[in-house]
């Protein structure tokens, strides 16, 4: 029976589980016929569109986003309510051609489990496939160059071991972010197929650069920060330099504001980076306080917006937004 349960912290591997299966059962000339989405839906409507019948030519992929139906803790019909009733009923006896797929994304470090008690939980279990996808933790290394080994691949290039163990310990356990890295890499290595460890360096020595730019910014050394600026230009968008220092920023927003009630090493659960990290941007932000970065957020805001309206040119929107 083609029924699906992906459920578990880590989104982007849940995204790209999703998409997989998207590629195995859509067919791409119908698409838009050939897949629905649904997100929380109620009980009703979930089991009026599972009743759908399929186009004549092809297959018809369901998917539900959900958290209430599988949550422990959670309000949900019991099993002897008559619409869940019929909802199982409907699941056991699908028409071979439709293919459901239920996505419980949990969020992160919340410690959250499905309730595998539930006679939906194990109909599904029974009938189809149940896959958890969790979160790696910072201190998981060899689960992390692992899986930094299988991304490589899937982009047909391959990595070297000391490659990868920089690139982990200069992004972190992000795994988006990992595979963004990825990506520039590949590009970068052109026509090359392996990565080394100087390709890695050379793509940290570019981060430097901005975390420099973003320590001048905050320290309110606005030379410093011009300079660090301009050299990023000769490499950067400035769109892209203002994406980084977002996140950047948005990284000491939230380490400023946990620290007033928690210690280094559950901020670094929370944020997936290393608690040396947190040790010091801690340290780097005892004398900034969270409205002075709430400041810096907005200028990088604003500098995005008058790019994207042409409001000012690229270049000289972010310089004024740093200079100011």
């Amino acid at each position: 029976m083609p029924v699906y349960l992906y459920w578990g912290e880590e989104e982007f591997n849940i995204e790209n589980a999703v998409q997989d299966l998207r590629n195995k059962v859509i067919d791409p000339n119908w698409a838009l016929l050939s897949h629905k989405v649904l997100n929380e839906p109620e009980l009703p409507e979930l089991v009026a569109t599972l009743q759908t019948l399929p186009m004549a030519f092809g297959n018809l992929l369901i998917e539900i986003k959900t958290t209430s139906l599988f949550l422990r803790g959670g309000k949900k019909a019991s099993s002897s309510d008559k619409l869940m009733v019929k909802l199982i009923d409907t699941l056991e006896n699908l028409n071979d051609n439709i293919y459901v797929l239920f996505v419980c994304q949990i969020p992160r470090d919340t410690g959250k489990k499905i309730d595998s008690a539930l006679k939906l939980t194990k109909t599904i279990q029974k009938i189809g496939k149940i896959e958890e996808f969790n979160a790696f933790k910072f201190y998981q290394e060899k689960e992390l160059l692992s899986w930094i080994n299988q991304r490589t691949s899937s982009k047909e290039i391959k990595i070297t071991q000391d490659a990868a163990l920089i690139l982990l310990q200069n992004t972190g356990s992000e795994l988006r972010r990992l595979d963004s890295e990825l990506k520039k890499l590949k590009l970068s290595i052109s026509p090359k197929k392996t990565i080394g460890k100087e390709d890695v360096l050379a793509l940290c020595a570019t981060h430097e650069n901005i975390f420099l730019l973003a320590d001048s910014w905050l320290q309110g050394n606005k030379s410093k920060a011009i300079l660090e600026l301009h050299k990023l230009f000769e490499k950067d968008h400035p769109l892209k330099i203002i994406a980084t220092l977002q996140t950047i920023v948005r990284r000491w927003l939230k380490i400023k504001i946990e620290s007033k009630t928690k210690n280094s090493f559950e901020i670094s659960k929370t944020i997936n980076l290393h608690k040396f990290v947190i040790e010091q941007d801690i340290k780097k932000l005892q004398s900034t306080s969270v409205e002075k970065l709430i400041e810096l957020r907005n200028k990088l805001t604003q500098a995005e917006y008058k790019i994207k309206t042409g409001e000012l040119e690229a270049e000289m929107s972010l310089e004024l937004a740093i200079a100011s």
